[in-house]
């Protein structure tokens, strides 16, 4: 008797054991059973930014070549030696010519040509900015006649990155982005063009000073590279004071980088950071292409600020931003799960459930993974066990959390809840 009473007892224990079990564990069982939650985190608004790394040296932006033609002309001396340093218009060769008259002409209709350049850069500056002015990041009829209204200017197209657009505001943000850029160029142009009348007047001032010689001035500011006493062309190599950066990009950084992209850049031993945008990059590799042997093609990025005190050959961390996303909803990317080809993250609400949700990600870049849609900025997301739906959850206390900084970390709206919920609850 007591034999059978005691079986049936183990038996039934069994029976219970394994059915609680298979209940608790069973996909989308309805017992109800409380998961402890290890590992949570707030959904916050962050900046993902995804970078590419690379290396560059700091180097002239520009060389001026200065080119002798000894055809009915008599060179007389080098005005200048190597290391010197020279201004727009310094004079840099002295030479002697009968036909001073047809180079003062010469000069004088190169400057009207260079106006006249001029004037068309001026005008295509203020229609750029006209643009970029009536531009509104919340007005989508500009998207829309964005191609019809740069009809002026063939050789430069700003819908070629953003005509298949959703987002609006982001496409004008990207437009204005790109006049920016596009003004930066013309400006450069313009300034080379002053220089050029510059000169071509300082010449002229020369010749008209001394009948019986003229001479060849500097374009720009810089510093004298090389005199070439044999008169072989170039005679005279001046490098711009003005800096780029300047290196090489494997053949997988090729496809990721292009022009008009932002960077940072860092010199060792240097706090602060330079900054500008990827002005070229070259189609063919920097070498002779050969079999079995990896091609590395040349880039050029131009600062925003020139640094100050930095030496020609300084080597500087290039960190390119191929995407961003700002301000966005962020996850730590551990809290992602992925089913049947759709995206959830597990919350944990305000009753005490954890709560499955599909959502839709954007950028990803390093741990951060940006939520475009399904969340809200402050909701709570497990980062680890995340396999249960409307199940009670239970976490640790923290009672080291309560100091007077976690309070501050709170809204008004949800030190209000808190200060009610407590009231009612009581």
């Amino acid at each position: 008797m007591k034999k059978w009473f005691i079986f049936s007892l183990i038996f039934f224990c069994i029976c219970f054991i394994t059915l609680n079990a298979y209940l608790i564990w069973k996909k989308d069982s309805k017992a109800e059973h409380t998961v402890y939650v290890h590992d949570w985190k707030r959904v916050h608004e962050r900046n993902i930014i995804k970078t590419l790394d690379t290396k560059g040296i700091l180097m002239p932006q520009e060389e001026y070549k200065v080119y002798f033609d000894d055809k009915d002309k008599e060179f007389l001396r080098f005005l200048v030696k190597e290391g010197d340093e020279v201004t727009a218009g310094t004079p840099l060769i002295e030479y002697a010519t009968p036909e001073l008259d047809q180079v003062r002409d010469t000069l004088e209709s190169d400057i009207s040509q260079a106006e006249g350049e001029l004037s068309s850069i001026d005008e295509y500056i203020a229609k750029l900015s006209d643009y970029q002015a009536s531009i509104s990041s919340s007005d989508s009829s500009y998207a829309y006649e964005y191609d019809s209204v740069f009809s002026f200017e063939d050789d430069f197209n700003f819908s070629e990155d953003i005509t298949d657009t959703e987002d609006t505001s982001t496409s004008n943000d990207v437009i204005i982005s790109q006049i920016e850029q596009e003004i930066y160029k013309q400006e450069l142009e313009k300034s080379k063009l002053e220089d050029k009348i510059f000169n071509y007047e300082t010449q002229i001032s020369l010749i008209n000073e001394k009948s019986d010689s003229a001479m060849i001035i500097s374009e720009g500011d810089g510093i004298v590279k090389d005199v070439n006493d044999q008169l072989g062309n170039p005679v005279v190599t001046i490098a711009s004071t003005s800096l780029s950066i300047k290196g090489t990009l494997t053949e997988e950084q090729l496809k990721k980088v292009k022009v008009d992209m932002s960077f940072n850049a860092t010199v060792s031993g240097e706090k602060a950071k330079l900054e500008g945008t990827i002005f070229d990059i070259g189609s063919f590799p920097e070498n002779e292409p050969e079999i079995d042997k990896k091609n590395v093609y040349p880039f050029e990025a131009i600062l925003s600020e020139q640094a100050e005190a930095l030496p020609i050959g300084t080597t500087a961390d290039v960190k390119v931003t191929l995407d961003q996303a700002l301000k966005v909803p962020a996850v730590p990317r551990n809290a992602i799960v992925k089913q049947d080809k759709k995206t959830f993250l597990y919350f944990l609400d305000k009753n005490g459930l954890v709560n499955r949700k599909e959502v839709t990600t954007g950028l990803r870049s390093g741990d951060l993974q940006e939520i475009k849609e399904g969340t809200e900025i402050g909701q709570v997301v497990m980062t680890t066990d995340q396999s249960h739906n409307k199940s009670k959850f239970a976490t640790t206390m923290q009672p080291t959390y309560l100091k007077k900084n976690a309070f501050k970390d709170l809204s008004s709206k949800e030190k209000w809840e808190s200060f009610l919920i407590g009231v009612a609850e009581r």
